[in-house]
């Protein structure tokens, strides 16, 4: 019997912000996402205005970031060379209409966000 695959979330347009230069941007999201709309921003301008700030220790290197990573490349994930400031925490928000409905807050470096949190609050866009 056939294994029918689990729906996708329909998510909202996805914009990237990343610290590298826009030839790191096209190596890595041309191997990856070949679609991915991303800016550069390697002053990490962006990075600032949404009150992202660099990681304490603990935010970096605490044992349950070292486990985190290690499920990660158990199944296949490395993080590679860094690009940027490596001690600079992610952030990721949904934006819409000018607004931020909802952003999510990483705990430390290993963090994951309720992906399903983001299909729930988005709304069609008014423009």
């Amino acid at each position: 019997m056939r294994q029918l695959a689990a729906a996708q979330p329909a998510y909202p347009p996805i914009l990237f912000f990343y610290q590298g230069t826009v030839a790191d941007g096209e190596a890595f999201f041309d191997g990856s996402w070949p679609e991915a709309r991303a800016v550069s921003d390697a002053g990490r301008y962006f990075y600032q205005a949404l009150g992202l700030e660099r990681g304490t220790m603990r935010q970096m290197l605490a044992p349950d970031v070292w486990a985190c990573g290690l499920r990660a490349t158990l199944k296949g994930h490395t993080s590679g060379v860094p690009v940027g400031d490596p001690w600079q925490m992610p952030g990721l928000f949904l934006v819409q209409d000018g607004q931020i409905l909802w952003r999510h807050q990483y705990r430390h470096a290993g963090d994951h966000p309720d992906f399903a949190k983001i299909t729930a609050i988005s709304r069609p866009s008014t423009v």
